[in-house]
């Protein structure tokens, strides 16, 4: 998942399993491929829209990226990276 990095973002790798959890936190429940999707490409952050993985995901991706939790992916928003962390088991 690369995309234009640019300095002034702050990107994070991080295992992609950790993402869905995340995910699966904030709607109450494992997401579909079209759920994930939707939630990774509407994250907002001090007001501003952006796609987590640097650029929208389709749900014939995110099918795919649900059965690789184990893949490192890059991700813009720390705050993700962090919530996601503290809440693992």
């Amino acid at each position: 998942m690369s995309g234009n990095h640019s300095s002034s973002n702050n990107w994070n790798k991080v295992m992609l399993g950790f993402i869905v959890r995340k995910c699966n936190m904030d709607l109450g429940h494992p997401p579909t491929a079209d759920e994930f999707a939707a939630w990774a490409n509407g994250q907002e952050e001090n007001g501003q829209r952006y796609s987590l993985f640097g650029r929208p995901i389709s749900p014939s991706s995110a099918k795919v990226m649900l059965r690789h939790p184990e893949r490192l992916v890059s991700v813009r928003s720390e705050s993700i990276v962090k919530s996601s962390k503290v809440h693992t088991r």
